[in-house]
């Protein structure tokens, strides 16, 4: 590799005494776990925004189910018998939990209800904690809806491509979805190991079009390998013995939202392949119409 001036510390560390994972992984997320520090409410409220949706909607079926699980066994230490209209063939547990699940979503058939004391005010309690924990879960899914966020296909690989009787780095990336994408940017990191002192050093890397307009269509981000590049003269090998990474954001102004939104990504040594060019992802038919398919944003060819 051409000797180039590393740029300082892009945020993520500099030394490092062992070989680690890739720094961003691919859903764009930090490879970082965090230890020590005080628990806070905002950072709960966070992690669950964050959630992906399976996650989201299984902890919430979780977490009603235990709490109705939980009042059932309260309702059986207060006396079954405070509850009036008890099936005995679906078992007191399982009538306890029923009528649990009915007060808690304040649905309340009455066919069960609670005639003691000590089970109308355990009822009057789970009424309150179902309305305001049913709230909340609201809010959350609210949070979710109308977080802005990108959701930009990226190629699996990059490829290091025959360009203008030279080599160029380049990899694509399409927008999934049908919003309007504008005042799209790109920036692009190479971070290499120096193993001999444990240093990570970071390269930002020139592209020849780093900003666009508009975004309809696919972008292909396209670095020349000059002598002035960090990646002149690489080799699989080499980037291989720098554990080398590509740290890639993008940063957008989404027109639904009306807001500025960013991903990241990133491509290990090993995701590189050299020698290689893309397949065209998108023609023109006879009526003049533009057609994209998004499955062919990942498919290449290898060249001589």
């Amino acid at each position: 590799m051409a000797i180039i001036r590393p740029t300082h510390d892009a945020g993520l560390g500099e030394k490092y005494l062992d070989e680690s994972k890739r720094l961003i992984n691919k859903d764009g997320s930090f490879n970082l776990k965090r230890t020590g520090g005080l628990w806070q409410a905002r950072n709960m409220y966070q992690w669950l925004i964050g959630l992906s949706w399976p996650a989201f909607l299984g902890l919430v079926l979780l977490l009603y189910l235990v709490t109705n699980c939980l009042f059932a066994c309260a309702y059986l230490a207060v006396g079954i018998e405070q509850l009036s209209g008890i099936n005995p063939e679906a078992g007191h547990f399982w009538s306890a939990f029923y009528f649990s699940s009915q007060t808690i979503t304040t649905v309340g058939y009455g066919a069960i209800a609670p005639i003691g004391a000590g089970a109308n005010m355990l009822a009057a309690f789970e009424a309150f904690a179902g309305l305001t924990g049913f709230a909340l879960v609201t809010g959350l899914l609210y949070g979710r809806f109308s977080k802005p966020n990108a959701k930009f296909l990226f190629s699996n690989n990059a490829l290091i491509a025959p360009y203008q009787g030279g080599k160029s780095l380049q990899f694509r990336l399409v927008n999934v979805r049908s919003n309007i994408m504008m005042e799209v940017e790109a920036h692009v990191l190479l971070m290499v190991l120096d193993k001999e002192n444990g240093h990570r050093r970071y390269y930002n890397l020139k592209l020849e079009t780093k900003f666009i307009q508009f975004f309809p269509l696919n972008w292909t981000l396209v670095h020349l390998i000059s002598e002035d590049s960090p990646l002149y003269n690489c080799t699989p090998q080499s980037l291989k013995d720098l554990d080398a990474e590509l740290l890639v954001r993008i940063k957008g102004y989404d027109d639904s939202f009306g807001q500025t939104v960013q991903v990241r990504y990133s491509y290990k040594y090993n995701e590189i392949v050299h020698g290689a060019r893309f397949l065209r992802v998108y023609e023109s038919d006879a009526d003049g119409n533009t057609h994209l398919s998004l499955n062919k944003i990942h498919d290449y060819e290898m060249v001589g």
